[in-house]
């Protein structure tokens, strides 16, 4: 049976710029953007240490397949050295609602074992497999950025990188609990709170990928709720006409919190949930 350590999901952005020969002046444009969220999961086996990587589009995804991870491998440990076998794509197609189908199209994740790309969404290779080739799950920097960057961009010498990591997400398993720490930063304001959830006993303990799937559904309503709350906005302004958002895909907004109110109301009768400082407030 393999363990789980703390898991930890960054938000990642990586901004490559180019410098001509002889030109001082930095262009408008970057000549390479990357942005992906990061999720980092130690596992220990009983010969072993192994580091497993996602990455994602957007959080509530890459909190899904996370724990989809975590449940595939913990179901067959032999995965661990085979899992590029694994019919990834059919499990996470289960993990897709419609509603990110119809209205996120460029949605992606993959998944990485020791700097090797065992699954991705994407097609073909590109900068974000390159980059956990080079790092082998090792923490993202500058460095090697660069490197990943040079692949696809050229010469190193004409390139310039920012490079800014944010944690998000903290998982921490316990023997009693399971324990999130979340870090928002919206409209330039700072934020924290802790979610637990508490076994009903050593026996029958809450599967950590169930909870990890439920703080997913979290940040999702929490994002569809400022979907919303923008809309009323443009409403009110009189410039939801030059949004480009329809009626069908408000109702399907307010469809999809809805479903996710269901699922996280019914997590939190079915267990025991604690929140610090309060429960987000998703409606």
């Amino acid at each position: 049976m393999i363990e789980v350590g703390a898991i930890t999901l960054y938000r990642e952005k990586s901004t490559v710029h180019r410098f001509a020969s002889g030109n001082d002046e930095q262009g408008n444009e970057p000549a390479l953007t990357i942005r992906s969220n990061r999720v980092t999961i130690p596992i220990k086996t009983r010969v072993e240490n192994i580091l497993a990587v996602v990455r994602g589009q957007n959080v509530p995804s890459t909190l899904r397949m996370t724990s989809l991870v975590i449940d595939e491998f913990r179901r067959d440990e032999g995965l661990l050295h085979d899992a590029a076998a694994h019919d990834w794509d059919a499990f996470w197609a289960r993990k897709i609602s419609n509603y990110e189908a119809d209205y996120n199209p460029d949605n992606w994740v993959s998944i990485h074992l020791g700097g090797q790309t065992v699954f991705s969404t994407r097609a073909g290779k590109d900068v974000v497999d390159t980059l956990e080739t080079l790092s082998g799950g090792a923490e993202t920097t500058e460095e090697l950025v660069l490197k990943a960057s040079s692949a696809f961009l050229g010469n190193t010498e004409e390139l310039v990188v920012e490079h800014d990591t944010q944690t998000a997400f903290v998982f921490q398993p316990f023997s009693t609990y399971h324990r999130a720490a979340i870090l928002e930063r919206r409209d330039r304001k700072a934020g924290s709170v802790a979610i637990s959830v508490y076994h009903p006993s050593p026996q029958k303990p809450v599967r950590l990928s169930h909870f990890i799937s439920f703080c997913a559904d979290m940040m999702e309503a929490l994002t569809l709720k400022s979907v919303l709350d923008r809309v009323q906005e443009l409403i009110a302004t009189n410039k939801i006409s030059a949004s480009g958002i329809t009626p069908s895909q408000v109702q399907a907004t307010r469809n999809r919190r809805r479903d996710l109110m269901e699922v996280i109301e019914n997590f939190e009768r079915a267990n025991k949930v604690v929140y610090r400082p309060e429960r987000p407030h998703l409606v």
